[in-house]
């Protein structure tokens, strides 16, 4: 179930609700509520991190030329609004058209999550380590965080 859960992050709903019942079903199998909680993410994070992380391998070209190519390059904005202002440098366009199914799926649904990161998580260079470990401090910060 972990295997390429970052392709799995562009499913439609009914394939990953079904990967989240076996998950729910491995939980009771192990029968220990209080290990479950605290050490055991849960498949929706994990995939996250793992799109986040791909994403950010392929926005810097640490990857396939073909596949930094589906990434579309950042908006220079010639004057700062309000809306600019809480961006990131490394937001991406985000087309209107879609027409690649896979820019659809992986790249259109995780680009609206990378475009929602805060300054803070990028650091000052090149670093997937210091990235992956922020963006997984962030989101655990979101998750136990009430709503």
């Amino acid at each position: 179930m972990e295997y390429c859960c970052h392709i799995w992050a562009g499913a439609a709903k009914c394939y990953l609700a079904a990967l989240e019942s076996v998950e729910r079903r491995a939980k009771r199998l192990i029968g220990d509520p209080n290990l479950v909680k605290t050490n055991l993410t849960s498949l929706d994070y994990r995939r996250k991190v793992a799109s986040l992380s791909v994403f950010y391998r392929m926005h810097f070209g640490e990857c396939a030329q073909e596949l930094h190519n589906l990434i579309p390059p950042s908006p220079f904005h010639h004057r700062t609004t309000r809306r600019t202002a809480s961006l990131h440098p490394f937001v991406v366009d985000l087309p209107r058209i879609r027409t690649k199914r896979f820019a659809t799926s992986f790249i259109m649904r995780t680009a609206k999550e990378w475009n929602k990161l805060p300054t803070s998580v990028f650091p000052s260079e090149y670093n997937v380590g210091i990235f992956k470990a922020r963006v997984n401090r962030l989101l655990l910060s979101e998750c136990s965080s009430p709503s």
